[in-house]
């Protein structure tokens, strides 16, 4: 089984809550946003709509990727 970044999947979920509640309507705009607060960017538009098309078929919808252009933030070992 493949791990990922926490915080990747904590925006994940983050957006997940936001589509559940009804409180946004562009969940992809979300989910930047999230990654963002997380201080993560990316420019893989095709991964965030991969990600928000799991999260409309599962409400606990678990990554299985991460962006193409993503570098982690902090050592994985933390």
């Amino acid at each position: 089984m493949a791990t990922y970044d926490a915080d990747l999947q904590a925006a994940v979920d983050a957006t997940s809550v936001a589509n559940d509640a009804g409180t946004t309507e562009d969940l992809v705009d979300y989910l930047r946003e999230q990654l963002a607060e997380r201080d993560i960017e990316t420019s893989d538009d095709a991964w965030l709509e991969r990600m928000v098309e799991g999260i409309k078929g599962d409400r606990n919808y678990l990554i299985d990727s991460e962006p193409d252009d993503f570098t982690p933030t902090r050592d994985k070992r933390d």
